[in-house]
């Protein structure tokens, strides 16, 4: 049975091993990194400790941003006390840039679980937008030699049911007249900011739109479905799909997302954006149903509405051959495996025997 400890471990020992030579890069460099405690800053965070650890001679030195760096004590307080990783309070609209130099930083603070951004749809707004530009001024005054935006895969809006997959080039957007869709159009507006700055000041920015994800560190009251699946399923409940169950989705595991995120900072073009996700398709009554077997208990699936006949069902689901064909970048673990490894994390986590 494995372990958080085992788990944690063996995806950062991946995540090394899949980046190969290009790592080195990291020797002797400094990075700032903005959200350090959520999903992805954590394992961003992982990825410098275990490269110093066995590469200790040049190390990597970051300074974390959090608004709340507490929230690392809680998920990963092996992370403290370290000489290379220094985790400082402060909010990404508002914080000064210590005065030291800073080789690359990378931007990753937003507020992303649904619940949260449904609440606070105007705070949401304001972290994004108000959040990027203060960086990315911050960062041409400090002569920021690279700059990497993770953005996010709702800059496209709905995609069209007719369309497989969402290419990096595809034109739509969010729909503004809906305050549903504020995020993502923050997200949209954002990425544009970084276009300007990079026009007027040099600076060598490139962007990740990641699409749906799922691993060690998610909020299992974040209200992503996947999420909710698992925490009502670990605590012997109904899983309860409030659809018809149709949509499609596609989920990578956090693991991959790291090694896709490294591989776009040290490698990628200046200019560059890339989708990362996974191009297999899962409806989310299939998703439920692996969630079940995965936990190995009888769990009880609700789902509220009927198929509408005839009617297509919506996608979300990323066209990935740019990371592929520049980058080489290839997802590794498939849904099932990473369903598997998220759900003995949380039981650890969650202190959950079942």
């Amino acid at each position: 049975m494995m372990n958080m400890e085992n788990i944690i471990k063996q995806d950062t020992d991946f995540i090394i091993k899949s980046l190969g030579n290009d790592i080195a890069q990291l020797q002797n460099k400094k990075i700032l990194l903005t959200g350090a405690t959520g999903f992805i800053g954590t394992h961003l965070l992982n990825t410098v400790a275990l490269f110093n650890d066995l590469y200790n001679t040049l190390p990597c030195q970051v300074t974390a941003v959090a608004r709340n760096p507490k929230r690392l004590v809680d998920i990963a307080p092996y992370l403290f006390n370290r000489q290379d990783i220094k985790i400082i309070s402060g909010d990404v609209r508002t914080f000064v840039f210590p005065q030291e130099h800073f080789d690359y930083v990378i931007h990753a603070a937003s507020p992303v679980d649904p619940l949260e951004v449904n609440r606070n749809r105007l705070e949401t707004i304001d972290i994004i937008t108000n959040g990027t530009s203060h960086i990315l001024q911050q960062s041409a005054e400090h002569k920021i030699g690279r700059f990497l935006y993770i953005s996010s895969g709702a800059v496209y809006g709905v995609q069209p049911p007719d369309l497989p997959q969402i290419p990096e080039d595809y034109s739509g957007g969010p729909n503004i007249a809906n305050p549903a869709f504020a995020y993502g159009e923050a997200k949209r507006f954002a990425e544009m900011l970084c276009s300007i700055f990079s026009h007027l000041s040099g600076i060598s920015i490139v962007t990740a739109r990641p699409f749906t994800f799922v691993g060690p560190y998610q909020s299992l009251d974040a209200g992503f479905a996947i999420t909710q699946f698992i925490s009502q399923g670990l605590n012997g409940g109904v899983i309860r799909i409030e659809g018809d169950g149709a949509p499609l989705r596609s989920y990578c595991y956090g693991a991959d997302l790291a090694v896709a995120l490294w591989k776009i900072l040290l490698n990628a073009d200046k200019g560059r954006i890339y989708n990362i996700g996974s191009e297999k398709a899962i409806s989310i009554l299939e998703l439920a149903q692996m969630v079940v077997s995965v936990l190995g208990e009888k769990v009880k699936i609700e789902v509220k509405q009927k198929p509408q006949p005839g009617q297509k069902p919506a996608r979300y689901i990323p066209n990935i051959n740019r990371i592929k064909s520049e980058l080489n970048f290839y997802p590794n673990f498939d849904l099932s495996e990473a369903v598997t490894r998220t759900v003995a994390w949380a039981r650890q986590d969650k202190k959950i025997n079942r």
